[in-house]
């Protein structure tokens, strides 16, 4: 039932651009857009923080990577936008092995994230130069024309496709379920979903047609949300899958105890390469995806050090565990900083840094955490009640 409930909120969040479209509020559309972009980025950070250990702060390298070689392809060579998502993640695959090949012999801790850190600069500052402004495009940056895949009714029947898919799934997994338990249950069950299937589709189905009659600015808008929370669930899907393979498991146990694992005759560099690779090219796809949001790229937007920070902010804030949290934390913090810059200014980012400092005090393992067991809500209300109560500074 996991993944027919998983349908069920992706056809809903499918929809919620036409709804927040008739309540007047259509900008909002833009803003989740970018917050499922970088909750893809939230995702690749995470990855590596929470099941390995390893904090990257040269990680906006592959969103920077996969931001240009989106801006190449469109604008130098013409190809497709369906065909650039798959190629920058794999260049960013390649660049994430490449970059662990560079920190072989530090491939942890404090001088991992330095040498992240440090190669990421040089390739910022490399391309804040004015010389190679032909390729980087400098302060003014790269101007990226919309995809026609973009302005085309294409991108609506994704969700109907991917619904279909996932009830599919469901009633394959409840039938198969049935076969070691009550087939009458898994029966009844199967049934009951064919209901429901009919009104998730026919609700898609009137999505498509609104689309399809929607002005170009409003159909981009959409579209472009639809391709990034598509592709949020997708690469969402992907790594818990791998997080539940023997594959994850080999690396939980390198972040545990490397030694040990390398006793057993793991190759330790080989898995944190795989890693890397993974992550690599999953910040790539984000990157692509905020090249075409953002319509004009800059060393600045893409290949700032701050970058790598927001995606541990993001990870913290959330949650590494479970890897869901990440992309709460994404959400959130995209969202109230979106529209405290509407009224602040500069002054948003004051406030993200005051709420990642409260959020890690208060709820230290993040938001997910809570969500996942709220019986632990208010077994941290009392030890801070009694923190409060036993401060010798307090009259």
């Amino acid at each position: 039932m996991r993944i027919a409930w998983l349908a069920i909120i992706y056809t809903i969040l499918s929809l919620l651009p036409l709804a927040l479209e008739s309540i007047g509020v259509s900008r909002l559309v833009s803003i989740l857009a970018f917050s499922y972009i970088m909750s893809i980025y939230a995702l690749s950070f995470a990855l590596l923080l929470g099941y390995l250990g390893l904090l990257n702060f040269g990680h906006a390298l592959f969103f920077g990577l996969g931001a240009y070689l989106t801006a190449y392809q469109t604008i130098w060579w013409g190809i497709p936008y369906v065909l650039v998502i798959p190629i920058s993640m794999i260049f960013g695959a390649a660049a994430g092995f490449l970059l662990s090949l560079i920190v072989r012999r530090a491939f942890g801790g404090i001088p991992f994230a330095f040498i992240t850190l440090t190669v990421l600069l040089m390739v910022y500052f490399l391309y804040t130069r004015r010389e190679l402004r032909a390729i980087s495009g400098s302060e003014q940056g790269l101007l990226i024309p919309t995809p026609q895949l973009l302005t085309s009714t294409i991108i609506s029947y994704i969700p109907l496709a991917l619904t279909a898919i996932l009830i599919t799934a469901s009633i394959y997994t409840i039938l198969r379920s049935g076969k070691s338990g009550s087939k009458a249950g898994a029966s009844r069950s199967s049934i009951a979903i064919i209901p429901l299937s009919l009104i998730l589709m026919s609700a898609l189905i009137l999505l498509i047609d609104s689309i399809a009659n929607r002005a170009e600015p409003l159909r981009i808008s959409i579209n472009l949300y639809i391709l990034s929370l598509t592709t949020l669930i997708a690469v969402h899907m992907a790594i818990k899958k791998i997080l539940e393979s023997p594959l994850g498991l080999i690396w939980i146990s390198i972040r545990e105890n490397e030694s040990r694992a390398a006793s057993l005759g793991y190759n330790v560099f080989i898995y944190k390469a795989i890693a890397m690779s993974i992550s690599g090219a999953i910040a790539a796809v984000s990157g692509s995806l905020y090249a075409v949001y953002a319509f004009n790229i800059n060393p600045e937007r893409t290949f700032s050090p701050l970058l790598s920070v927001y995606g541990l902010i993001y990870s913290l804030i959330g949650g590494l565990y479970p890897i869901e949290g990440s992309i709460i934390g994404a959400i959130v913090v995209t969202i109230i900083e979106r529209f405290i810059a509407d009224y602040a200014g500069g002054w948003s980012l004051v406030f993200v840094g005051v709420l990642f400092i409260t959020i890690v005090l208060t709820m230290p393992h993040g938001i997910a955490y809570y969500i996942w067991n709220p019986s632990t809500i208010k077994n941290t209300l009392k030890v801070l009640k009694k923190a409060y109560r036993s401060t010798p500074y307090k009259k």
